[in-house]
């Protein structure tokens, strides 16, 4: 059989987290008294880290001591720690409330809210806490001595989070505007049973419950903006891309679920699906979206996607939501600047090249192909194939198999997740409040 790739899968990168064991000692341990020293004001808050990510994040880490950007939801329960610096005395960490961080450069305000001395484990600080916020929230970073910041090295860092809310959630399959059949010849019931029941095949470390069908032309009080009979294309019907208006249908027993909005197509060339990296809602809010097409920009036209591509295409940005990195990193993935605007993870570290896992192996070939090259705008992805693609590099990465590999293939069947990438996705569920 003769074996190509075919289109994109987009994680809007914009975008991990494994939560490993926390230890028994790892107590909370308040420093009563310390004066307060703020994150630097001429620092720019550019770097953030995300429960249970298992990249590097060595920027983030060298940055800690006059502020980063940590992601925290609440009730969950917390450490971050890294190896001691042993030519340093025992830092203090204090978190910082802050009331707006618009971009990486401003931040609007802050109140202390954590001061925190060390507990040692092994040749490790890990400093312990729980967010006791009514919603997700940045918290911001200082590290110190004696009101002075940390001149130590911070190495190693890690930021891992436990919640106590279900592994199960609900899918809110939200079609908007004119749908045609698939390529296969689904209809929109069809394609929903058949969602249903590969998002369970696939995402076997946790429950998916139900699946409900909703359209946006009989949305309660949005539905005349989606007319039925309408082809809609996110970031041309409206300027946002995720149609979030839509999200948290109001609706019992629906407004804590994942938020699939399936549309015509989207605007950029070769993008099947968007989705926020890290996404951390269920629900409503601007983040707590999937959108997938059923169809996809060419240069000629627009091709119509089979119901598989449709559903995979859905799992594999659902991956992204709920905190998984591409197995192999593209060109585009770190060529976003932490500058840009986007959400997106501190992609632009060199150190984040790998994501961490020792259970998913590292295709370099993808990044020295040259295979995905920026677009005009910030979101886009362009999948070229042409002098970049040899017919034999992609099929011997060795991830080919796995659904965060960062192109589709329509040759590979079985594609799963391994089981650290499962462990990443259920402590993601169980700290997003659903």
């Amino acid at each position: 059989m003769k074996k190509f790739c075919k289109k994109v899968w987009i994680c809007g990168l914009l975008c991990f987290l494994w939560a490993s064991l926390f230890t028994s000692c790892s107590e909370v341990v308040e420093a009563d008294g310390s004066p307060e020293l703020s994150p630097d004001p001429s620092h720019p808050i550019a770097f953030k880290l995300y429960p249970n990510d298992m990249a590097r994040n060595d920027s983030a880490a060298a940055n800690l001591a006059r502020g980063i950007a940590l992601i925290v939801h609440p009730g969950a329960s917390y450490t971050l720690s890294f190896d001691i610096d042993s030519t340093q005395p025992a830092p203090e960490l204090q978190l910082f409330h802050t009331y707006d961080l618009k971009s990486s450069k401003d931040l609007v305000g802050s109140t202390r809210v954590r001061t925190l001395s060390p507990t040692v484990v092994g040749n490790r600080y890990v400093y312990s806490f729980t967010c006791e916020e009514n919603k997700m929230t940045i918290w911001l970073t200082s590290l110190g001595v004696d009101g002075e910041y940390f001149k130590g090295k911070v190495d190693n860092i890690r930021f891992q989070g436990i919640g106590s809310y279900s592994d199960h959630f609900s899918i809110n399959l939200i079609v908007v505007g004119s749908m045609d059949k698939t390529l296969d010849g689904k209809n929109v019931d069809e394609l929903a049973s058949d969602m249903l029941r590969l998002f369970r095949e696939k995402y076997y470390g946790i429950t998916v419950d139900t699946l409900y069908v909703r359209y946006a032309h009989n949305h309660p009080t949005l539905g005349s903006y989606y007319p039925a009979d309408q082809p809609w294309v996110a970031g041309v019907n409206s300027d946002d891309l995720f149609v979030s208006e839509l999200a948290g249908w109001p609706e019992e027993g629906l407004r804590n679920a994942l938020n699939i909005v399936l549309v015509h197509s989207i605007k950029n060339k070769d993008v099947m699906g968007y989705s926020h990296i890290f996404s951390g809602i269920l629900g409503a809010g601007n983040q707590s979206s999937v959108v997938i097409g059923e169809y996809v920009k060419k240069s000629d036209g627009y091709e119509l996607l089979s119901s598989y591509n449709i559903i995979m295409t859905a799992v594999h940005e659902t991956g992204h939501f709920f905190g998984l990195r591409h197995t192999s990193t593209t060109r585009r993935d770190l060529g976003l600047l932490a500058d840009s605007g986007e959400d997106n993870g501190n992609v632009g570290d060199l150190s984040n090249i790998e994501d961490g896992l020792t259970d998913t192996p590292f295709c370099d070939y993808i990044l020295r192909s040259g295979l995905y090259k920026s677009g005009e705008s910030a979101g886009d992805y362009v999948f070229e194939r042409g002098a970049y693609m040899s017919k034999s590099g992609i099929h011997s990465c060795p991830d080919l198999d796995n659904i965060m590999f960062p192109v589709t293939v329509d040759d590979v069947d079985n594609v799963s997740f391994t089981k650290q990438q499962m462990e990443i996705i259920r402590s993601s569920l169980m700290i997003f409040p659903h």
